[in-house]
């Protein structure tokens, strides 16, 4: 999916960004290694649809530039803390025939047997780092929950299917998806283990005394 913003170059800068905002803009600028940033302005509903397009990882093509279009990727995202509205984005601009490193969405699919007995799943990234050409990344890696058979299992960055001139950068090993027990199954299994354990230990017989007195 060909993802597009349209833009506006900007020459409000610094203490006059605020303007930008209260004109119903949203600013931003775009870089690239070895030239400056260029400001830019777009508005915020505009980038919140193609954001739920996957723009956070995926290609953008910001046109209305004087340049004309650019492709980008987006680098850094600003919200109002307490309003969460977009208040500044950075794009970086980059060559379609260069490699680009970017990190791509995990789409848990499929149901697990073991959750659907109360296992709890444990999904520790929900992104894996990339590095290939920006029309080849992908738009996301699809976790198949079924390969979580019992409490043991795990999924890790290895069982996910490869993707044509895509390089994983995470490490093959690192785990995606596991299972563990609800904590109250936990504690009624400790308990259990301590009552087992208490119930094999014989008391210990005092006798010392006894032996005194005999020998006395």
């Amino acid at each position: 999916m060909d993802l597009i913003l349209n833009v506006e170059s900007r020459s409000m800068t610094g203490s006059r960004v605020r303007q930008v905002r209260e004109s119903g803009y949203v600013p931003g600028i775009v870089y690239s290694q070895g030239e400056d940033a260029q400001p830019l302005k777009f508005k915020e509903f505009e980038f919140i649809k193609i954001m739920r397009a996957g723009a956070g990882s995926q290609l953008i093509e910001l046109q209305g530039l004087d340049e004309g279009s650019v492709f980008a990727l987006m680098r850094e995202l600003q919200r109002h803390p307490v309003r969460r509205s977009v208040v500044h984005v950075d794009f970086y601009r980059v060559q379609m025939d260069q490699v680009v490193r970017t990190e791509v969405p995990l789409l848990l699919e499929g149901e697990s047997e073991a959750m659907r007995g109360g296992a709890i799943l444990i999904h520790p990234v929900d992104r894996i780092e990339v590095e290939c050409l920006p029309r080849a990344i992908p738009d996301h890696f699809v976790v198949d929950l079924s390969l979580l058979v019992g409490i043991d299992d795990s999924i890790k960055v290895s069982d996910l299917a490869e993707v044509e001139d895509v390089m994983i950068v995470n490490s093959p090993d690192d785990v995606v998806a596991s299972l563990t027990l609800p904590r109250i199954l936990i504690e009624e299994e400790e308990e259990e283990e301590v009552e087992e354990l208490e119930e094999g230990i014989e008391p210990e017989v005092i006798s010392k005394g006894r032996e005194e007195e005999e020998e006395e």
